[in-house]
Order: structure tokens, then C-alpha cells, then sequence
């Protein structure tokens, strides 16, 4: 049976690939070797995560941290080959790179190079200068893989450090579960190019051959396992009555979820939220529930005055898991996959700041409204300009753009009235992210396997 290497840090990706079909399916035609720093064999001895006689875990730490946060911020700076895209123009505007000398220093002198500083030229670089890979020369020695798997394409600095020891060791590389803004947005810096690319649908795929200049031949559309839950009967959707009724919430009124973004990415969406109860209780807003769904990343501690409040209940995603550091993180399981899709089936209109579950709401065929931060104009600019990778859902109609609060009441009650408005647009767009609706993602993302490692 042929070995592959997997490489998981982020608690969501831990989400997507060991708390679903995938790892299961994955481990029935390989021998499955997990590479994290944050789940203990304590915790896969006590059924926390799925356990084969083909799956091993590995306790493993980035080897080589200080050369990637100096190579982080020289693709920051220096590199001008992504300078096209719209999330890099915004980010050379913002204030953190205005406010940082060394950086425009760098930025400026690095101009006449600029068509040698590629992101293939930081690859070489960081692969020359990567150290310390004889714990991992061990692991290659043991069980020889033919592949090593990565959630995303390097973004993250544990994906970026496995993709650079596999390269050394000439083993084929794949990343297999990054998200849609990955390519596009200005971590797109941070790329070091796997051999393959597993994607959501056909955008994604433009953009690693238009941005990226991937290989056609290098780039498979297997869908997302994240969101096979929504397509999968085994999932069932709980009974409205009950759902809303176990969140204290009422079911005689409509419900407006209010989906929030990691803590540090908006802090505005608190001053939203507040304007929405307020309206509510001065009757600018119906007698309505709402249901604040917090981030894995957002723990919600600023939203802890606003919890007594009626027909009101917050809730953090999946549940508290303690990792090998002592500190906890959310992850996702099967009783949060039902609780998160009928929770998308049960409200009626969704509120977020640009999320990745503004696609989940279309599914359910549920109104989404989005709000502008002013604390946050090039970040706003960004997402409505056209080649981010959110524009897409407001050229299509299939989301509403809120200016100010006073306009986002008047939105909410609009399709509060009419939940039907925009219907078109979101199953349009819905059919271009979602293109396999089967329930499937991850038995055609194992299956592929088979033409990477055949090469």
C-alpha cells in the first residue's frame, strides 16, 4: 500500500479532512501518515479524531520558523509579480505597509529586478536555505511517500515548510483544501507552488492558470469536502420547531442569523450587530429572533454584554478542543455539521462582513446582506472591485451591499417581506461554486490520487 504524507495545522482544515468522510475513504487506498502540531495521541487514543490501522499521527513543529517569517516579509515587499491583482494594490495602500519604512525601502529598491522576483524565485530560495531535515529525511527514510499532501498551496507557514522539504526530497506535492480567496487576495504572495491543485470549481481553476500559470494538466476540480455535508442525507436538517425552540429562540418569528468574521478581521461587525438589536427594540425591525453563529476564530468575548438579551442567542461554531500547547481551539464535528446546515435552512436572511458563508446561505436559497466597515475603506474597496474574489456575488445581484446601518435596516426588512428578491442571482452563483452538488467532494478528491502518484 503507497504512503502519503498529510500535513494539518488550522482547526478548520482539521474540520474539513478528519472530522468527514475523507479521511476514512483516503485511508481505505493509502496508508495515511498526519502531520500536526496540535493534535495529541492522547486525544486519538480517546476517539477524538478517526483511527485506522493505516492512519499514524505525528506530533511535528515547524522546523526552519525564522526563515519563513523573513521570506514572508520579503514577498511582501519585494515581490511585484502579483501587483495586478486588485488585494495587492489595496495592501500597498493600507497603513500597516505605509507605516513600515524597511518595507517601502525594500519595495522601491527591489523595482528593478522586479521580473526576477517571482514567487518560483522565493521557492528556490527558501528550498536552499531550509535546514534542519533530518527529522523529516527520517520519516521519508520509514515510510516512503509518494505524495505530500497540504491543506493550502503554502499560505500557511506549516504548509509552506512541507511543500519546501518535499520539494528537497523530490517528492510530489498537492494542495488539497484551500479556500477561495486564496489565490486572489494578497496572502497570495505567500504561495509556493505544489505540483497539483485540487479546487473548488472552474474559478478557481481560471485563477491558477491565469495568476498562477499552473498547468492545465496540474489543476483537478474535485469540489470541497467542506461543504459535502450539504449535499449528504446522512447530514439530516433538524425539524425547525425543535432547532429554534433548543436555541430559546421562537419559532413563531422569523430569524436573522447574523454570521460573524474572525475577531481580528472586522471589529465593526459588533457595532452592526448592537445597531440591529437596537432597531428591533425601537420597532424600526420586527419581533424577530436573532442568531449570532461566531467564528471559529472569533471567541466572542466583546459580544458577552449582549447576551441577555430577548429572542437573542449566540453560539460558538462546533466545540472547544484542547490542543498539545494547553491552549483550546473550535473545531467542527457531526453534530455541528447538522447544527450549521439547519441553521442556514431555519433563518431567514443572513448578515455577515464578506464571508465564505454568504455561498453556504445561497444553497438554502436564503437573502445575504453585507455591511460596509468604515474603519476599513481599502479593505471595502477590495471586495467590490472588480477581480477580488468576492466580486463575483455583487456583480451577479446575488448579495446586498449595506453603505451605512440606516440602509442595512431598510435591506433586512425589504427581503424579510419578500425573501424571494435576488432569488436567480443566488442559485446562479450557487451553480458556479457548488458545480458537484453530490455529496461527493472527497471520494472524487481520494479518487484523483490515483493520476498524481501513477505519473
Amino acid at each position: 500500500m503507497k504512503t502519503v504524507f498529510l500535513f494539518l495545522k488550522n482547526s478548520l482544515f482539521i474540520s474539513d479532512l478528519l472530522k468527514t468522510n475523507y479521511i476514512k475513504y483516503l485511508s481505505e487506498k493509502y496508508r495515511v501518515v498526519i502531520f500536526s502540531n496540535t493534535i495529541s495521541l492522547e486525544s486519538v487514543q480517546a476517539g477524538e479524531y478517526f483511527s485506522s490501522p493505516n492512519v499514524e499521527y505525528v506530533n511535528w513543529r515547524v522546523q526552519n520558523p525564522k526563515l519563513f517569517a523573513i521570506f514572508k516579509f520579503l514577498r511582501m515587499a519585494c515581490m511585484h509579480e502579483l501587483d495586478r491583482l486588485p488585494s495587492m494594490k489595496i495592501y500597498y495602500n493600507s497603513r500597516p505597509f505605509r507605516r513600515d519604512k524597511r518595507a517601502r525601502l525594500l519595495r522601491f529598491l527591489s523595482w528593478p529586478l522586479a521580473p526576477l522576483l517571482t514567487i518560483d524565485f522565493f521557492t528556490k530560495l527558501e528550498t536552499i536555505f531550509t535546514c534542519h531535515v533530518s527529522l523529516f529525511q527520517d520519516y521519508v527514510k520509514k515510510y516512503q511517500p509518494v505524495l505530500v499532501i497540504t491543506a493550502t498551496p503554502g499560505i500557511q507557514v506549516f504548509d509552506a515548510e512541507a511543500i519546501i522539504l518535499a520539494k528537497k526530497f523530490k517528492i510530489l506535492t498537492l494542495a488539497t483544501n484551500f479556500s477561495w480567496d486564496n489565490l486572489t487576495a494578497f496572502k497570495a504572495v505567500r504561495v509556493r507552488k505544489p505540483d497539483y491543485l485540487f479546487v473548488w470549481n472552474k474559478i478557481i481553476q481560471e485563477a491558477a492558470l491565469a495568476v498562477h500559470y499552473f498547468s492545465p494538466q496540474r489543476v483537478y476540480i474535485t469540489g470541497s469536502t467542506r461543504f459535502d455535508k450539504y449535499f449528504d442525507d446522512s447530514h439530516p436538517i433538524i425539524d425547525r420547531n425543535k432547532f429554534l425552540l433548543s436555541k430559546n429562540l421562537d419559532p413563531n418569528k422569523k430569524t436573522i442569523l447574523f454570521a460573524t468574521v474572525a475577531s481580528g478581521n472586522c471589529p465593526y461587525q459588533l457595532t452592526v450587530l448592537q445597531a440591529i438589536l437596537k432597531a428591533r427594540q425601537i420597532g424600526e425591525l420586527p419581533p424577530v429572533n436573532v442568531l449570532v453563529r461566531l467564528h471559529p476564530f472569533n471567541g466572542g468575548e466583546s459580544y458577552r454584554d449582549i447576551q441577555d438579551e430577548p429572542d437573542f442567542y449566540l453560539e460558538k461554531a462546533g466545540r472547544e478542543v484542547k490542543i498539545q500547547s494547553g491552549e483550546s481551539r473550535i473545531e467542527m464535528d457531526q453534530a455541528d455539521f447538522i447544527n450549521l446546515k439547519s441553521t442556514l435552512a431555519h433563518t431567514d436572511i443572513n448578515i455577515n462582513y464578506k464571508s465564505t458563508i454568504s455561498l453556504e446561505s445561497f444553497i438554502f436559497d436564503k437573502p445575504v446582506v453585507n455591511f460596509i466597515d468604515p474603519t476599513a475603506p481599502f479593505q471595502n474597496n477590495y471586495y467590490y472591485q472588480e477581480g477580488s474574489y468576492y466580486y463575483p456575488l455583487v456583480k451577479e445581484g446575488a448579495v446586498t451591499v449595506a453603505v451605512d446601518n440606516n440602509e442595512l435596516i431598510k435591506i433586512i426588512n425589504t427581503y424579510l417581506a419578500n425573501p424571494k428578491i435576488g432569488s436567480a442571482s443566488r442559485q446562479k452563483i450557487a451553480n458556479s461554486f457548488f458545480a458537484s452538488q453530490d455529496g461527493s467532494a472527497y471520494k472524487r478528491n481520494v479518487d484523483f490520487l490515483e493520476k498524481i502518484v501513477a505519473v
